[in-house]
């Protein structure tokens, strides 16, 4: 019995000098984001007889995430997203436009491919992944389309729930041996969110692509 539970404990020592080294060798990385944000969907269409156009006003979004490294040029990422896009609506006969606000989430996974040499301090990197996104109304956006209407309809606004992809490049600019300054811009392609309306009150679809440009602070853990 002794035996065993010190064979047990060696074992349980051993794993955690063996994933503790690994981390330290391979590397993980952990970054904060501020993202501008220019979410491209702009649709005209017929509604009640008029005719109207959809776009987005830029935003702005927070990013947090980590990567890891299981080698030295590429890895695994993994990043929450949060921030705005209103939704703008136009009357194009009567040249009237209604702002909602949506409430941006987002999660992603996606694959890092790092350059194996860096210039000036500069490491250049690609990445590419999936994601999902879910777009919700604010609690006015709500409230403005009830009371004063959607495309002249009295509407309740839902959610929009998207998955989608994204692709895009960066560099880290390592100043500290341990801190790093990011630069990146991504596309991120989903569906044209519609909010739970019927074709006949919001009747667009399409691609939709959220062009981010960020910039923030990365942490490097085991490198």
């Amino acid at each position: 019995m002794i035996r065993q539970k010190l064979a047990q404990l060696l074992l349980v020592v051993a794993a955690l000098c063996f994933f503790t080294s690994l981390a330290r060798a391979q590397g993980i990385r952990v970054f904060v984001m501020g993202d501008a944000s220019f979410l491209k969907n702009e649709r005209f269409f017929l509604a009640s007889g008029e005719r109207f156009r959809s776009n987005y006003a830029s935003g702005g979004k927070i990013t947090l995430g980590g990567e890891f490294s299981p080698a030295k040029v590429w890895g695994l990422e993994g990043s929450y997203s949060y921030g705005r896009n209103n939704l703008r609506v136009t009357d194009l006969s009567a040249s009237q436009t209604l702002g909602y606000g949506v409430n941006f989430h987002r999660v992603s996974a996606n694959l890092v491919v790092h350059s194996p040499i860096s210039f000036l301090g500069v490491e250049p990197y690609a990445t590419g992944g999936v994601e999902y996104d879910h777009l919700g109304p604010t609690s006015q956006a709500k409230t403005l389309a009830f009371t004063q209407g959607f495309t002249e309809q009295l509407v309740r606004l839902g959610a929009s729930n998207k998955v989608g992809f994204n692709y895009g490049a960066g560099a880290e600019w390592s100043f500290f041996p341990t801190l790093a300054l990011r630069l990146d811009l991504r596309d991120h392609v989903t569906g044209s969110p519609t909010y739970g309306l019927a074709s006949s009150r919001f009747p667009i679809s399409g691609v939709a692509h959220d062009v981010e440009l960020s910039a923030g602070l990365v942490f490097h853990i085991g490198r």
